[in-house]
């Protein structure tokens, strides 16, 4: 029989951790991320392009127009009366329409046309910047 050699420490295997716990930190990244997103971001709508557009970072109303003369808000569907009255109850300064680039015109110039009744002093119209 022979005789086992023993293996010095050096020689020992391991397992090494760091690449396992680098895969799990860029895991745990990518999850928070994800985490955080606010649920708005994952509209329906398919805004259209323009050249020219901006970021917006105030407190707005926002309304969207889907493709088939639905409108939403806040992601529920809404009727037109339905948001009238909210205008109503609490008048904003600003209404930006999210309309898809597929919605019928007309839904879009009702909205309009509800925002002037009601003395909305901006109307903005959202779209996506070219880049």
């Amino acid at each position: 029989m022979r005789r086992r050699r023993r293996l010095s420490y050096d020689e020992r295997a391991y397992i090494d951790v760091v690449p396992l716990v680098d895969t799990l930190l860029a895991v745990f990244l990518f999850l928070a991320v994800l985490a955080f997103q606010s649920p708005i971001t994952f509209l329906a709508v398919k805004l259209p392009f323009a050249k020219e557009g901006e970021r917006s970072s105030l407190s707005i109303f926002r309304v969207q127009v889907f493709p088939d003369g639905r409108y939403g808000l806040e992601g529920k569907d809404i009727s037109l009366q339905d948001i009238e009255s909210r205008i109503r109850e609490n008048p904003p300064k600003i209404i930006l329409i999210e309309a898809d680039e597929d919605a019928p015109h007309k839904f879009v110039v009702a909205l309009m046309d509800l925002a002037k009744r009601n003395r909305v002093e901006d109307v903005l119209i959202g779209v996506r910047k070219r880049r």
